[in-house]
This record gives structure tokens, sequence and C-alpha cells, in this order.
């Protein structure tokens, strides 16, 4: 039997060194992988400065030809996570975990945002190429998740 290449690049991509770097500092971990869903979980900041983690899936065929498709989640509701539930804190924040149409992540590297009102266009820097690895949607989530942290650091006290 022949292995599927994008099992094949989703593997080589999970061994990666960034992306070993990225978990072996805690800033994210693989719950699961079953090709083509990649479940997985990512360290967060919340608004009181304490420390969370927010579960993702991922659908990945056709990766890397086509961008992963990614929704926050919840793995003991077994559906994705709950308004109420979500990250809280700035624009960015509030923005990449709305609820939407597809309620995937709101990011232009995300398979059904990139294309929603032209995201990957207006932000090439963050849209999805077939040269980009996991590594790159970890630490996009990883940095959004965190930026409540730098928002606690930088707050002057009364």
């Amino acid at each position: 039997m022949i292995p599927d290449p994008c099992a094949s690049r989703v593997e080589s991509d999970l061994l990666d060194h960034d992306f070993l770097q990225g978990r072996d500092a805690g800033r994210w971990r693989v719950i699961a992988f079953a090709f083509p869903r990649l479940d997985f979980a990512i360290a967060a900041i919340g608004t009181d400065g304490q420390p969370l983690e927010f579960g993702f899936r991922a659908e990945l065929s056709n990766y890397p030809s086509q961008a992963p498709m990614v929704r926050i989640w919840d793995f003991d509701a077994d559906a994705p996570l709950a308004m109420n539930m979500r990250p809280k804190g700035g624009v960015r924040v509030e923005r990449s975990f709305q609820q939407w149409g597809s309620d995937t992540i709101y990011r232009p590297w995300e398979r059904m945002t990139g294309p929603h009102n032209g995201n990957a266009a207006a932000f090439p820097h963050l849209a999805w190429r077939p040269d980009r690895r996991l590594a790159f949607i970890f630490e996009d989530l990883h940095g959004i998740l965190n930026s409540n942290s730098r928002t606690q650091r930088i707050r002057i006290p009364a």
C-alpha cells in the first residue's frame, strides 16, 4: 500500500524542529492524530493573567495544497467550543474566535476564512501557502491566545 503523501507531510510537520521546539516549551501539544484529523491544544493566558489551554480540531485533507480547516474545540462535548467558553480579550482575540458562518478560526490561513471577504489577499503574510508548515498555524494561535499576557504586563498600576 502506498502511503498518502498528505499524511506523510503532516507527520513530517509534527517532527519539524520548530514544531518540536514549541511543544517542548509547553506552548502546544498534540492530543490525537489520525489523518486527516489532528486534535491539539494551545497554551494561553486569560484576561486575568491565569494560564489556560484551548483545544482545536483540524481537518487536513489535501494538506498542504489545501489550507487546514481549524475549529476551536470542546473535546468533552465533541463539538465546537461554546461562545461563552471561547477566549476573551482584545479585538484580535475576539475576532479570531468569533462564531461565524463556517465557525472556523477566523484567520487568513484557515481554509474557510482565507477566501471569505478576501482575507488571504488582504493579509498575504498570514495567508496559507503550500510551503508553510503546521508550526506556522500553532505559532499564530499561540500568539493570539497569549496577547492577553502582553496586555497584563503593560497595564500601569493605579
